[in-house]
């Protein structure tokens, strides 16, 4: 009886697969019978299924049987039964040090002296000794970047990795090279795996010490990364890492895979939770190979559940949390606007007609009948917001101009006269076309995913940035919402925006950063007795819910009459006093 042992599908056990001539439920029966009588063996989609522990122990013995094992299944399951690093006990007493403390620990890296206190302490966490990783959920804009590659560059010092692999999002790839390079004054040399795979393949052997590649060449690659990981001390970086936040995802099971094989992983993202709580568990378990949640029971209730995640976050996870109003008290503050605008009367007679349409679909079917065609729903409850924006996408006939463009008209005109550069989000290509053909005139910028080269992505920042007559930005968040600083304007105004909480809260952060010097002015664009509001009201319940999740302290955001009481008892207080 002859079997062989791979990693599971799901990426959380090991699987014993019998060899030509073996029976799948005689293995079963032997497995059952080398973990003892008392053990439940389960057979799934053809294979015996085991949980770490089970897997610890056959690997540890000598089974009756002949058990084939993979190189990934062993280092899966010895990464995991290896004792518990004490780094999340290390990282809660250096966050209760001093900087001044801290500050002696990472003076060996070359980039020590350009640390503002909070780097100091992610650098400090990220390198501790025999660590697994971090975690580093900082907000947007406070420096995560720079505090990786102080890390890696400190880890280097120490004799502890060889070589930094970043796994970014493709229109970031660049960016990231041109960081390291420029924080390290080109002393590692740094390779973007970018091309045929078999360019990729000669740079991986090229002796840089810096890879940066985006996540579908960690899945096309897969061999020649793990490769690369076996033979040097590979430190991994996921950035944006909310990318990873599903197991099942092909890409997140490569990265993952991956990461067996390195010494140590970081994740970074400022919104790691920004759809559901359960979204910050896999890029946990992407550092630690799931052993802060592995004994965690999560209730099904939404709010108990959120709960329980922060708890196991308090208790058992290396990350760091620093928000810009806390780290960055000199940056100027920022506003938010809510325009409510009436839609032009052919519109709003579309608009009506889509909702009457679904209203009447919904109203006949069952329940059964809706879940079955869940995805149709979805799709005309989109076509509404859709409506919002440019109804000819929905209505061919309709030869208007929408509601939004008129009044974003006379808010731009205004703002330009001002001697203002404005960035314009919008979710739908088909308006980003129409913004930009209607204001040409202002100069325009534009960055979506219609624009697949990266220098030209590139020089589209740079033109808004630098040149005094490119005055209007025009993108989407989900594609351009992360990764580059816009900083020049002080004005964004969004037309429509995606239904995801990342998207959003990210692309704020593309004006309101480090080196803004004016107060950041946010405009929203709602279509007046729509669907829009609701969907903007779900966008900031789930930034809301995320900051409940990372324990993050409440702005303090005044009314006026919260203002005016406020004075009003100091007063009283003075007078009583006297």
């Amino acid at each position: 009886m002859r079997a062989t042992a791979v990693v599971g599908r799901s990426g959380r056990g090991v699987e014993l697969r019998p060899q030509s001539g073996t029976d799948l439920m005689d293995l079963a029966q032997a497995v059952r019978r080398e973990l003892g009588a008392d053990r439940s063996v389960r057979v799934v989609s053809g294979s015996v299924a085991l949980d770490t522990r089970e897997a610890t122990a056959l690997l540890d013995a000598t089974p009756a049987f002949e058990l084939d094992w993979s190189a990934g299944a062993r280092r899966f399951v010895r990464n995991r039964a290896a004792p518990n690093p004490d780094d999340v006990e290390q990282s809660h007493r250096l966050k209760a040090l001093a900087v001044d403390e801290l500050r002696p620990l990472v003076q060996d890296s070359r980039l020590a002296d350009v640390l503002d206190d909070h780097q100091v302490r992610n650098v400090a966490l990220m390198t501790v000794p025999g660590s697994l990783g971090a975690c580093l959920f900082d907000e947007q804009g406070t420096g995560k970047t720079v505090s990786l590659i102080a890390a890696f560059d400190l880890l280097v010092e120490h004799n502890s990795a060889d070589v930094l692999l970043v796994v970014a999002p493709k229109s970031m790839v660049g960016e990231w090279a041109n960081e390291i390079a420029k924080f390290t004054d080109g002393l590692y040399k740094v390779e973007t795996l970018e091309g045929p795979r078999r360019a990729k393949s000669r740079k991986l052997g090229s002796g840089a010490d810096v890879f940066v590649c985006n996540y579908e060449t960690v899945l096309s690659s897969a061999d020649d990364l793990r490769l690369m990981c076996e033979r040097k001390r590979t430190v991994v970086a996921v950035d944006e890492s909310f990318n990873v936040k599903n197991p099942q995802a092909q890409r997140t099971a490569a990265v993952a895979a991956l990461r067996e094989w390195c010494v140590r992983a970081f994740v970074l993202c400022g919104t790691p939770a920004p759809n559901r709580p359960d979204d910050i568990v896999a890029q946990v378990n992407f550092v630690d190979y799931g052993r802060a949640f592995s004994d965690a029971r999560l209730p099904d209730e939404p709010s108990a559940r959120r709960a329980a995640i922060a708890q196991v976050l308090d208790r058992s996870v290396v990350f760091t949390r620093n928000l810009k109003g806390v780290v960055l008290p000199d940056l100027p503050s920022r506003t938010f606007t809510e325009l409510n605008i009436e839609l032009e009367p052919s519109q709003r007679a579309i608009y009506d007609m889509v909702a009457g349409e679904l209203i009447d679909e919904l109203s006949i079917a069952s329940d059964a009948e809706f879940a079955a065609r869940y995805t149709h729903f979805l799709a005309r409850r989109a076509s509404l917001l859709r409506t919002c924006s440019d109804p000819a996408g929905v209505d061919s006939a309709f030869t208007g101009t929408p509601a939004k463009i008129t009044a974003l008209d006379t808010l731009l005109a205004g703002w330009i006269a001002a001697g203002e550069k404005v960035v314009v989000w919008s979710f739908y290509r088909a308006t980003l076309d129409l913004l930009e053909r209607r204001y040409a005139e202002y100069g325009v910028a534009r960055v979506d995913g219609s624009v697949n080269d990266v220098s030209a992505r590139r020089e589209a920042v740079r033109s808004f940035q630098q040149d005094a007559a490119t005055r209007v930005f025009i993108g989407n968040p989900a594609a351009a919402g992360a990764g580059i600083t816009l900083h020049t304007a002080a004005v964004s105004v969004y037309e429509s925006m995606s239904n995801q909480a990342a998207h959003y809260l990210q692309s704020l952060d593309r004006t309101h950063r480090r080196g803004q010097t004016r107060d950041v002015e946010y405009v929203t664009l709602l279509a007046a007795d729509t669907l829009e509001a609701r969907e903007f009201e779900r966008l900031k319940t789930k930034a809301s819910q995320q900051a409940e999740l990372l324990r993050d302290p409440e702005p303090v955001l005044f009314t006026r009459q919260m203002m005016l009481n406020e004075l009003v008892v100091t007063l009283r207080g003075s007078h009583a006093r006297r």
